[in-house]
C-alpha cells in the first residue's frame, strides 16, 4: 500500500469505536510478539497538560541522549505527527510499510480495529524498529479501556489535570473521570500526579493503594516564581532552578509534574542530570499551546477545547504583561464541548469577542450559533484569512488577537495567519512600487 492508501484508510476509519476492554487490542499485539512490553515506557493520561507534559519528558530524555520514541494526539498540521522518534515524524515510507503490514493482518480479523487501535500498533512497531531506548505514550481517552493500556509494566503512570471532558463516554463527574485516567496505574509501578482536585485526588490515591502503587504528588507549594528571563516561565522547583519555554503559569505545574516523573525515571536504571533537565525544559517545543503565529502584531493560537483550557487562558491574558493591551478572541468551539463556560471565560479577559463556526462534522448547527452571539455579544466571522489579514493589516503594538477552542482548528488558525502576513507584505510592497514610479 501507497502512504496515500494507508492514511485514507486510517482517516476513514472510526477513531473510536465502542470500546470492547482490551482483549481486542492484547490478541493483535500477541500477533506482533507484544512490542508493548520489549521497550521502557511512560504512560501518560489526564483531562488536560497530558501532550504538555510529553513533550517536556521527550526533551528531556533527549537532552540526556536517549532515543525516544513519542506517541500523542490529535494532529495540528500533519498526521504523522502522531508518532515521532527523537522528535522527528515518522516518514511517509515508514507507515506506508508498517501500515500494510499491519493491515495484512487486521484485515483477516472479524471485528476489525478502530483508528486509535491501528494507530498505537503502529507507531509501537515503529518505535521497537527505530531501536528506543524508551516510549512517552499518550492515552488517546480515559485510561482503563483506553488502547495504550496494554502496556503491563511501565518505568511510572503519569496523571495530570483532571476535568470534565468526554463525559458522555468517561462519566458525568470528576470522581468517574479520575477513576477512569486512574486505569492507567499497574501493580508496584510508580505514579506521578498533577496537583488535581480534592474529589481527583482521593479516587487515584484509592487506585495507588490498591495496586501498591509509590504515589508521588506534584507539590504546588514547592514552585517558587522567580523574574522572568527572556519570555521563558521562569521558577523553581523543588529548589532546582528553570526556565520553560512553554507559556503560561499553569505550564509549570505541567512541567514539575515531568520533573515528579523524571525523578522516578531516573531510579529505574536511566541516567538524567540536572542539566538535562534545565536544557529539555528550555528547548521543549509545543505547538497550539498559547503559539505566537505573529510577533507583530501578537498573534495567538491555543487549542485549549474544555473549560479548564479557557481558564488558563484567562489566567495568561489577565497578567500585567497585556495591561493596557486591547484583546480580541476569535473562538472555534465544537459542540460537544461546554462551549458557554468557555464563552463566559473569554469575556472575562476580551475586549472583543467574534465566532467563527469551521468545517467539522462536529460544528455547532447555525441556530444555536446565532443564539450564542446574541448572548454574548458576539459577531460572527465567515472567512477566518479575511478577519485575521484586516487585525494584521491594521493593528500595532497594543492589539492582541488569541484564535482558540478547538485542536481541530490549528490548520485554519495558521493559514489564515499565514495569509494575512502576506496581504500585509503584498501591501507594503505595492506601495513602495507606487512610491517609486511616482519619483
Amino acid at each position: 500500500m501507497t502512504y496515500e492508501e494507508v492514511y485514507n484508510r486510517l482517516t476513514n476509519t472510526d477513531f473510536f469505536s465502542a470500546f470492547a476492554g482490551l482483549y481486542r487490542m492484547r490478541s493483535m499485539l500477541k500477533h506482533f510478539d507484544d512490542p508493548q512490553d520489549t521497550i521502557p515506557t511512560v504512560h501518560v493520561a489526564g483531562t488536560n497538560g497530558k501532550g504538555s507534559v510529553c513533550a517536556i519528558l521527550d526533551s528531556v530524555l533527549r537532552c540526556a541522549g536517549y532515543r525516544v520514541g513519542l506517541f500523542t494526539s490529535p494532529f495540528l498540521y500533519n498526521f504523522r505527527e502522531r508518532i515521532k522518534v527523537n522528535g522527528e515524524m515518522i516518514s511517509e515510507d515508514d507507515l506506508a510499510r508498517i501500515g500494510t503490514y499491519v493491515y495484512d493482518y487486521t484485515d483477516k480479523q472479524y471485528a476489525p480495529p478502530n483508528q486509535f487501535e491501528l494507530l498505537t500498533i503502529m507507531a509501537l512497531l515503529y518505535f521497537r524498529e527505530q531501536k528506543c531506548d524508551i516510549i512517552i505514550l499518550e492515552t488517546g481517552l480515559g485510561g482503563t479501556f483506553d488502547p495504550t493500556n496494554v502496556v503491563s509494566a511501565p518505568v511510572c503512570s503519569v496523571i495530570t489535570n483532571i476535568g470534565l471532558d468526554h463525559c458522555a463516554v468517561l462519566g458525568d463527574t470528576i470522581e468517574k473521570i479520575a477513576a477512569a485516567k486512574a486505569g492507567i496505574i499497574k501493580q508496584g509501578r510508580d505514579v506521578c500526579v498533577y496537583p488535581v482536585c480534592p474529589q481527583a485526588e482521593t479516587v487515584i490515591t484509592q487506585y495507588a493503594l490498591r495496586a501498591s502503587a509509590p504515589i508521588h504528588f506534584t507539590d504546588k507549594d514547592e514552585i517558587r516564581d522567580l523574574p522572568p528571563i527572556n519570555g521563558f516561565e521562569h521558577f523553581s522547583y523543588r529548589g532546582q532552578e528553570l526556565c520553560l519555554s512553554l507559556r503560561g503559569q499553569h505550564q509549570r505545574c505541567n512541567a514539575a509534574t515531568a520533573w515528579e516523573a523524571i525523578a522516578v525515571i531516573n531510579e529505574n536504571g536511566f541516567y538524567i542530570s540536572d542539566r538535562d533537565i534545565e536544557d529539555g525544559m528550555r528547548s521543549v517545543q509545543w505547538p497550539g499551546r498559547l503559539e505566537i503565529l505573529c510577533k507583530m502584531p501578537l498573534v495567538y493560537y491555543d487549542g485549549g477545547h474544555n473549560p479548564q483550557c479557557a481558564s488558563a487562558i484567562a489566567d495568561w491574558f489577565r497578567s500585567e504583561d497585556f495591561a493596557g493591551k486591547n484583546i480580541s478572541v476569535i473562538a472555534g468551539i465544537v459542540n460537544n464541548k461546554d462551549y458557554r463556560t468557555m464563552l463566559s471565560t473569554y469575556r472575562t479577559f476580551a475586549d472583543e469577542l467574534r465566532f467563527y463556526r469551521f468545517e467539522n462534522q462536529r460544528a455547532i448547527d447555525e441556530a444555536e450559533e446565532e443564539a450564542l452571539c446574541e448572548e454574548f455579544s458576539m459577531t460572527r466571522i465567515d472567512n477566518l484569512a479575511d478577519a485575521c489579514a484586516e487585525f494584521i493589516a491594521k493593528s500595532g503594538k497594543n492589539e492582541v488577537l488569541l484564535i482558540t477552542g478547538s485542536l481541530y482548528l490549528a490548520a485554519d488558525a495558521k493559514a489564515a495567519v499565514e495569509e494575512g502576513i502576506r496581504r500585509k507584505a503584498e501591501e507594503r510592497a505595492n506601495k513602495k512600487r507606487n512610491k517609486e514610479s511616482h519619483e
